[in-house]
């Protein structure tokens, strides 16, 4: 499947995630919900791991490793808990600053080319995502956790990309999580409550599935092309989170949010051209 239909595929299930924590915060504090997710997924792949024998091929990408689970680790407790303190629209388009992030990190870090015609077009998207949501000069709580958290994505995400030469996905999924589950555990504690119930099994069941599987589609996505070329195709959150806030949270579309968002669609299609003429 190609790079670019996996950022897809994750784009959605990491919109259907940001809804189920949403719905569930009125039964279990965020913070909580991200231990759940990791020690749980922890349970899903170990199978797959000792069924496989994936493991770390070396010191330096377990350090490499174990710094991009530190990282994932506060990026999840951030965003986790600003999905319960704002709109899940506008902590979608604050995650979008993500790309911006991780195209400038790749430059400085990763030795990437500057295609100037990408980068023109991943400052549109951002500016038009802005404008979709139309935030308030005044930063609250909930929109500053989520800034800071798309900025420890970037860095997850460009460790990634470094360790993804070496690694295979499914080494880097489970450890991550592996490493994750006490990091989010700490903090979990003084908001723990213990499940009282099979629904809220259920559903952080449902989360650790549906985090699982974004986490491969992104995993896999970008060990196979160039951020620069992927990231911009993130913006496609917008129209999944757009949609399910409509339905499951009563949220508004206006003109300017389609408008906006034909021209995030007429961006991506210009970048996607912009790919294939390369490859070609």
């Amino acid at each position: 499947m190609h790079p670019i239909s996996l950022l897809i595929i994750s784009c959605f299930l990491f919109s259907i995630l940001a809804a189920l924590i949403k719905f569930l915060s009125d039964f279990i504090d965020p913070i909580q919900q991200s231990f759940f997710r990791n020690f749980l997924s922890v349970i899903i792949l170990l199978p797959l791991i000792l069924k496989q024998k994936f493991f770390v091929k070396s010191k330096s990408s377990f350090r490499l490793l174990a710094l991009r689970a530190f990282f994932g680790g506060i990026t999840m407790v951030l965003l986790f808990k600003a999905y319960s303190l704002i709109p899940l629209s506008q902590a979608m388009a604050i995650s979008f600053s993500t790309p911006l992030f991780m195209y400038f990190g790749s430059i400085l870090f990763l030795d990437e080319k500057v295609d100037p015609f990408k980068t023109f077009l991943l400052l549109i998207g951002f500016i038009l995502t802005l404008i979709i949501i139309r935030p308030d000069i005044k930063i609250e709580t909930g929109s500053l956790l989520a800034l800071i958290s798309a900025f420890t994505h970037a860095c997850a995400g460009l460790l990634v990309k470094k360790i993804s030469y070496k690694e295979n996905v499914l080494t880097l999924m489970f450890s991550m999580v592996l490493i994750m589950t006490p990091i989010t555990f700490i903090p979990s504690i003084y908001v723990w409550e213990f499940p009282n119930s099979f629904f809220i099994i259920f559903m952080l069941l449902s989360i650790a599935i549906v985090a699982t599987l974004g986490n491969f589609f992104w995993t896999k996505a970008i060990s196979l092309s160039t951020l620069t070329n992927l990231m911009p195709f993130d913006f496609t959150k917008l129209i999944f989170a757009t949609l399910l806030g409509f339905i499951f949270f009563n949220e508004k579309i206006d003109k300017i949010t389609t408008s906006s968002g034909i021209g995030l669609i007429i961006c991506n299609t210009l970048i996607m051209n912009r790919v294939k003429n390369e490859n070609s």
